[in-house]
């Protein structure tokens, strides 16, 4: 698989990325959970799905990258993963799909969507932190 370059804003280049840490994309995570339960928890998830290969993952860079195959040749793409502890000490999830060709009409999204939701629900009720008012 080849990977797409980005620019600045993280948009790639004859892409639609996908990305929590940009402004007015899907809400990353933070969890109450400990890094371990999380790291955990994605590595499952990944392994568990017929469609995508786990690619490289690094625990202590706190990173996972997947190849995920999308039905028929589309939508497939790059995921990342990224795992860290913020300075209360939860545990943050953020993630991010790069096309692998010039659209993926909206399997990226689906994809950042559906893993979030994943993660709450393995991590079990009351584990997500929500923004506060």
């Amino acid at each position: 698989m080849t990977i797409p370059h980005s620019d600045r804003t993280g948009r790639v280049a004859g892409g639609e990325s996908v990305d929590t840490r940009a402004p007015g994309g899907p809400e990353g995570r933070l969890y109450t959970a400990s890094f371990a339960e999380v790291w955990d928890a994605v590595l499952k998830e990944v392994r568990s799905r017929s469609r995508w290969e786990l690619v490289h993952h690094d625990e202590e860079l706190g990173l996972v990258t997947v190849s995920c195959r999308g039905v028929l040749g589309t939508g497939s793409g790059l995921l990342t993963v990224w795992l860290s502890l913020d300075p209360n000490g939860l545990t943050r999830l953020d993630l991010r799909s790069v096309p692998e060709g010039r659209r993926d009409l909206g399997a990226g999204e689906r994809r950042v969507r559906d893993l979030l939701e994943r993660m709450d629900r393995l991590l079990g009720p009351g584990a997500r932190v929500t923004a506060r008012s």
